[in-house]
C-alpha cells in the first residue's frame, strides 16, 4: 500500500474525520494530524513489511524499524510487568532532551515502541531523514564548533546515569546516537549492566569524531583525544568541565550573542483573578536581558498571586546582587546560588504562610521556572509544573520534567507515561515553593550553551495543557524565527491560543529569544590545565542537580501503584496531600503584585556539575569495623542512641552561625547520599528511632525520606560502631516488614 493513500484517524476521539498524511488539519473539525512516527524496537526477523499495516494500526515505512501510527486517538497497548530494558527507559525519561520515550507496545505479545520529540517532516508530512533523524557522525563535518563541542558535552552529561541504568555501552556506538533539532538523540539504548564507564574507550569512539573538528578547535580536540587515550581524564567531572571550559572560551571569543524577552500573564476567560506572575514586567520587548521567570500561584482559598509575586521579587532581587560580586564568585557558586535563590523564595513564601496561620489547603504557594543568560550558556531552573520548551525551526523538545505524581511514577520505572496520567490525581504536584520545608524541596537546574538561534518559552500550564505547544509551534514559532513578526506579536499570539483553545486557567508566557552570530578570523582555542579539574584519589561526589528519585520495591499491581505514588506525594509536600490543580486554585486579592525589573545582571557562565549514580553498596554480615571508616555515597549508618546530629538545608549553611538548622534523633539509621569535596555529607533518614514520632511542619525534626547536610567528622564521630547491615535494603522505600512496622503503606495491597 502506497503512503497516500494510508488514512490517520483525527486525534479527537468523538470526530469521524480521516486525513492523509500529506494534510496538516482534519477535513471535518479542523484539528491538527498527529503524525507519530515510532520506531519498533528489537522486532522479529520478518514481522516488518514496508508498506502493511502491523496490528491493524500502525503503517510500516520502507526504512528499517519505523511505523507511523494511523490510529493516534487511541492509547497504545501496555502491560504491567516491563523488562529492565525498559524499566532503564523509564527511569531515564527525565532526560527528556535525549532519551526516547517508550509508547507502549504494537499489541499483546508485540514488541516495544519508542517515541522522540518533534521529528522534522517535510511539506508531504514524511520525516525528512528516513531514520527519522540524521546520525551524529552524519552531521558532525558540517557543524559549527560550538555545536561539536556542544555535542560531546551533551553526551558527556549522560555518562554517570547511563552507567546507574545499565546502558552505557550505547555511548560506545555512535550509530545509536543521532542528531534531532541540533540536540543528541539516543536512537535506542544498549543495555549491558556489566559494562562501566571506560574513557579510554570513549576517547576511541570518538577519535573519529575529533581528527574531523573544525580548525578553531582541532588542537583542542586533538588534546582531549590524548588526555582520554592516556588516562588523564579519568571521571566524568574533569571530561565536563574540561569540555565546558572550551566551550566558555570558544563561545565568548568566537561568537556574538543578542537576547529578547517578551512577558505576558492574562487571567483567562474563566477566571476572575490572577494568580499567575511573570518577570520582567509584562507587556514589553527587553533587550538583552539576563533573566525571566514565570510562577504560577497555588491559592489554597487566596493568594495565590501574593506567593507568585513573593517568589519573583525574592529571587530577581538575589540575582540582581550577584552583579556587585563580579567575577569573584565562581562557577561552582554560582551554579549553587541558583539553588540557593530558590529555597530563599520557598522559605520567604512558607514564613508567610506561618505569620497568617495558614495551613494545609489554605497554604500559599507557586511553581516556578526561570531562565538565566551567562554567556554563553543559558541556566535554566524549575519546580512544579510549569515548563521550558526550546524550539527551533527543526525542533520543539520539553526541557523540563514536570514534578507531578505522574511523572514520579514513571521516572520510578512503575508506568509509561501515557498510562501514568490517566492514574487518579497524577496531575497533583509533589513539590512546589512554599508549601513545605525547604530541605524537602530540591529545585532541578540545568546548564544549556545555545548553538543555533532558539526560542525558550517559559509557560505556566495555562498554556501547555493538553499540548498546545506541541501542536502549533510550527505554525506560530517557526515563523518568527524565519523572520515573520516580532516577539511581542508572537507572545499575543500565543496568550490566545491558550485563551480559546484551553481557557480553564491563568496563561503566562516569557520568550527568551537566542541569536548568535560566529565572529570572522577568530582564533584557535587553547586546552585547559586539567590540573585544575582532576578529582582527587577520594571522589568527591557532585551536588545532586534534579528531585531525587527515591526507589521502591515495585508493587504487585497497577492499583497499588496509585497508593504508593499517593504517599510519596504526601511525603514530599507536607500538607497538600492528593489535592487537585483545581482545589489549589480558588479567589485571590484584587489588586495584582507589579513588581519593577532591576539592573541588568552580566554573569559568568558555570561548568556543569554532573550526578554520579553508582550501584548502591550494602555492607555484608561480618563483624563490624571497631574504628571508623571514610564514608562513602550509598553507606547505611546508624547514630548512636544517646546523641543527635544537626543538619542543615545546603552545604554553605554548616558555616554559617545563623542558619537554620533541623534535628537528626540518635538512633536513626541513614544512607550517605554525598560526600563533597569540602567534607560535608548528604544524609537521607532511612529509618527514625520508635520513640521519634513521624514530624509535623512545625517540629524540628528531619523526616524518614528527607536530607540534610552536616560535616563528615561530626557524623563519623556520632556513629554505632557496632551496628550492622545485612543484605536487606533498608532505604529508599524498599524496608524489609522485619525491619519496619510500616514496610507496606496502607491501602498498598
Amino acid at each position: 500500500m502506497d503512503i497516500s493513500k494510508v488514512t490517520i484517524s483525527c486525534a479527537k476521539s468523538d470526530c469521524p474525520g480521516g486525513s492523509s498524511v500529506h494534510q496538516t488539519h482534519c477535513g471535518v473539525c479542523d484539528t491538527l494530524v498527529v503524525k507519530r512516527y515510532l520506531r519498533v524496537l528489537h522486532a522479529p526477523k520478518g514481522l516488518l513489511k514496508a508498506g502493511t499495516l502491523l496490528e491493524g494500526r500502525y503503517w510500516v515505512t520502507n526504512f528499517a524499524d519505523i511505523v507511523l501510527d494511523t490510529q493516534p486517538q487511541e492509547r497504545p497497548f501496555v502491560t504491567d510487568e516491563f523488562s529492565d530494558e525498559i524499566t532503564s527507559y523509564l527511569k531515564l525519561s527525565p532526560h527528556l532532551l535525549h532519551c526516547p520515550k517508550v509508547f507502549g507496545l504494537t499489541g499483546m505479545n508485540g514488541s516495544w515502541l519508542l517515541e522522540y520529540p518533534s521529528i522534522d517532516l517535510d511539506r508531504a508530512g514524511l520525516p525528512t531523514h528516513p531514520d527519522l533523524f540524521a546520525s551524529m557522525v552524519e552531521m558532525w563535518k558540517s557543524a559549527e564548533p560550538l555545536q561539536q563541542l556542544n555535542w560531546l558535552a551533551q553526551v558527556a552529561s549522560l555518562l554517570s546515569d547511563l552507567q546507574a541504568e545499565g546502558a552505557v555501552g550505547t555511548v560506545y556506538d555512535l550509530s545509536l546516537l543521532g542528531i534531532n533539532g541540533g540536540v543528541v538523540q539516543i536512537r535506542q539504548l544498549l543495555c549491558d549492566r556489566h559494562q562501566g564507564i571506560d574513557f579510554q574507550k570513549l576517547g576511541q569512539v570518538w577519535r573519529e569524531l575529533l581528527e574531523h573538528s573544525d580548525q578553531s578547535i582541532k588542537k583542542f580536540c586533538g588534546q582531549l583525544h590524548q588526555a582520554l587515550k592516556q588516562g588523564t581524564i579519568r571521571d566524568v567531572p574533569t571530561l565536563l568541565a574540561t569540555l565546558n571550559a572550551g566551550i566558555i572560551e570558544l563561545g565568548r571569543s568566537s561568537y556574538e550573542y543578542r537576547y529578547e524577552i517578551y512577558t505576558q500573564t492574562d487571567s483567562g476567560p474563566t477566571r476572575k483573578h490572577n494568580e499567575d506572575a511573570c518577570f520582567p514586567a509584562s507587556g514589553q520587548i527587553y533587550q538583552n536581558y539576563p533573566l525571566a521567570i514565570v510562577c504560577d500561584g497555588i491559592g489554597g482559598h487566596d493568594k495565590g498571586e501574593v506567593a507568585s509575586a513573593i517568589a519573583i521579587e525574592t529571587i530577581q532581587k538575589h540575582v540582581a546582587n550577584i552583579s556587585a560580586n563580579g567575577n569573584s564568585v565562581t562557577p561552582a557558586q554560582r551554579e549553587e546560588m541558583l539553588r540557593e535563590f530558590i529555597l530563599r523564595a520557598n522559605d520567604a513564601i512558607s514564613d508567610q504562610n506561618d505569620q497568617e496561620q495558614r495551613t494545609e489547603r489554605a497554604r500559599m504557594g507557586t511553581t516556578v521556572v526561570m531562565a538565566w543568560t551567562e554567556k554563553p550558556h543559558l541556566y535554566l531552573t524549575h519546580v512544579g509544573d510549569s515548563r521550558i520548551y526550546r524550539i527551533t525551526t527543526e525542533s520543539c523538545h520539553q526541557v523540563t520534567y514536570d514534578d507531578d505524581l505522574g511523572s514520579r511514577e514513571v521516572r520510578l520505572g512503575y508506568a509509561l507515561y501515557q498510562d501514568a496520567q490517566n492514574y487518579p490525581s497524577a496531575g497533583a504536584l509533589v513539590q512546589a515553593l512554599g508549601m513545605s520545608p525547604s530541605q524537602s524541596l530540591h529545585p532541578t537546574v540545568q546548564k544549556i550553551a545555545p548553538d543555533r538561534d532558539t526560542v525558550y518559552l517559559l509557560c505556566s500550564d495555562g498554556l501547555s495543557d493538553y499540548h498546545r505547544v506541541e501542536g502549533h509551534w510550527r505554525s506560530e514559532i517557526v515563523p518568527f524565527l524565519q523572520g515573520r513578526g516580532n516577539l511581542q506579536q508572537l507572545g499575543e499570539r500565543l496568550i490566545a491560543i491558550a485563551n480559546t483553545e484551553n481557557g480553564h486557567d491563568n496563561a503566562t508566557i516569557a520568550l527568551l529569544y537566542v541569536r548568535l552570530r560566529r565572529k570572522p578570523d577568530v582564533p584557535a582555542i587553547a586546552f585547559p590545565d586539567l590540573r585544575e579539574f582532576i578529582v582527587p584519589p577520594t571522589p568527591a561526589e557532585p551536588v545532586q542537580d534534579s528531585l531525587p528519585i527515591t526507589e521502591a520495591s515495585k508493587p504487585p499491581s497497577r492499583r497499588s501503584n496509585q497508593w504508593i505514588l499517593v504517599l510519596m506525594g504526601l511525603l514530599g509536600v507536607t500538607g497538600i496531600g492528593l489535592l487537585s490543580w483545581e482545589m489549589w486554585r480558588r479567589s485571590q486579592l484584587d489588586s495584582p503584585v507589579v513588581i519593577d525589573p532591576p539592573p541588568a545582571v552580566e554573569a559568568v557562565p558555570i561548568p556543569e556539575v554532573p550526578v554520579d549514580k553508582p550501584p548502591i553498596i550494602i555492607p555484608g554480615d561480618g563483624p563490624p569495623e571497631v574504628e571508623p571508616s571514610p564514608l562513602i555515597k550509598n553507606q547505611i549508618v546508624q547514630l548512636q542512641a544517646d546523641t543527635t546530629i544537626a543538619a542543615f538545608y545546603t552545604p554553605q549553611a554548616i558555616a554559617d552561625p545563623a542558619a537554620p538548622t533541623i534535628t537528626i534523633p540518635g538512633g536513626s539509621i541513614l544512607r550517605i547520599e554525598q560526600v563533597n569535596a569540602d567534607a560535608q555529607v548528604l544524609l537521607e533518614v532511612c529509618q527514625l528511632p520508635t520513640a521519634a514520632a513521624a514530624p509535623d511542619s512545625t517540629s524540628k525534626i528531619l523526616a524518614e525520606g528527607n536530607r540534610g547536610w552536616s560535616p563528615q567528622a561530626t557524623v563519623t564521630e556520632k556513629l554505632d560502631p557496632s551496628f550492622i547491615v545485612g543484605t536487606e535494603t533498608i532505604c529508599g522505600n524498599e524496608m524489609n516488614e522485619s525491619t519496619s512496622p510500616s514496610a507496606a503503606p496502607p491501602g498498598a495491597g
